[in-house]
């Protein structure tokens, strides 16, 4: 029997470090813009931290282009062919950007995006499990299929402690419980944007599952894995919940850049470059903390209008 194949989750503790060298190596590309070094860092954080297939990120990627080339048509007064020249595009093809968009807007059909598709399988297994393959006491938690007594009780002790009220599967009944997530997943998708459920997929499924550790593989004694849930809700590594945080944060900084190059009232782009001793460091930055609070405490009014301060200190990296 061949061994069972072991996977290391590229964002636990031990890989953190080789992770960002890797990121950083990987980014210094010859000849590449502050356009390029985004595209770049967005594509690693979303694959590698936010676990999104490579697939999915091009198609959310195609999607914010069609989303682009139908601001440009609305704001050159719906002109088909003006648009298409300004973004190297045939008009016919903006034509049919155009109402695909529309159509996803005005009659919630859905376009490819990662929020679309992921992670809803992340989200929604404990609940499934729970429902369909409860575990109620004195009832046995392992199935005693081709194990000896010896066996199942060697199994049941490598179980760890603290797990919700769920029976243990097996490889077929796990991969069945991932096909019936993917069945619902594309329940609201309309047939050209439903994804079919190949052995690439269900592999990429299980093994999310695995690294965020909402479900624990067990292995036989006589080789054959064991899957038992883990948490009663996704619960992400804390890396990875960081990373989303980033996206949200990014996101609302880059509405503000924007708003700062429209040169709209109310908004204000700070940068300082300088210099702190190392062992006054985190002093600074403590203070730092404090100035932003009593500042926010000093203008705050029930009732006023509501403002956002995005902020990021650090190291410069050269």
């Amino acid at each position: 029997m061949s061994e069972p194949i072991s996977y290391s989750n590229p964002l636990s503790k031990k890989n953190t470090n080789h992770y960002d060298d890797l990121e950083f190596k990987v980014v210094e590309v010859p000849n590449s813009c502050a356009i390029d070094q985004i595209l770049i860092r967005l594509a690693i954080n979303i694959m590698q931290g936010g676990g999104h297939r490579y697939g999915a990120f091009l198609d959310a990627a195609m999607t914010a282009a069609k989303f682009a080339i139908y601001t440009t048509y609305l704001s050159e007064g719906k002109n088909f062919r003006k648009t298409g020249l300004l973004h190297h595009v045939e008009p016919k093809r903006v034509k049919t950007i155009v109402q695909e968009v529309e159509s996803a807007l005005t009659e919630g059909k859905l376009l490819k995006t990662l929020a679309s598709q992921e992670p809803y399988y992340l989200i929604y297994l404990p609940h499934l499990w729970l429902k369909k393959y409860p575990w109620t006491p004195p009832q046995p938690r392992l199935p005693m299929i081709g194990l000896t007594r010896e066996e199942k009780l060697e199994v049941e002790a490598s179980l760890p402690n603290d797990l919700p009220n769920a029976l243990v599967l097996t490889e077929f009944q796990f991969m069945e419980l991932i096909e019936l997530l993917h069945l619902e997943s594309q329940k609201d998708s309309s047939e050209a944007h439903r994804v079919p459920l190949s052995d690439a997929l269900i592999e990429h499924i299980k093994l999310r599952l695995l690294y965020s550790g909402t479900v624990v593989q067990i292995q036989s004694p006589r080789g054959f894995p064991f899957y038992c849930l883990a948490r009663t809700s996704y619960s992400p590594q804390d890396k990875r919940e960081r990373i989303y945080t980033m996206f949200e944060d990014v996101d609302g900084f880059f509405q503000l850049l924007q708003a700062w190059v429209n040169k709209e009232p109310g908004v204000l782009r700070g940068l300082e470059v300088f210099e702190v001793p190392i062992e006054r460091k985190e002093e600074a930055l403590q203070e730092l903390d404090k100035l932003i609070q009593a500042w926010a405490d000093k203008y705050h009014q029930e009732g006023g209008q509501p403002m956002v301060l995005h902020l990021a200190t650090g190291p410069v990296k050269r």
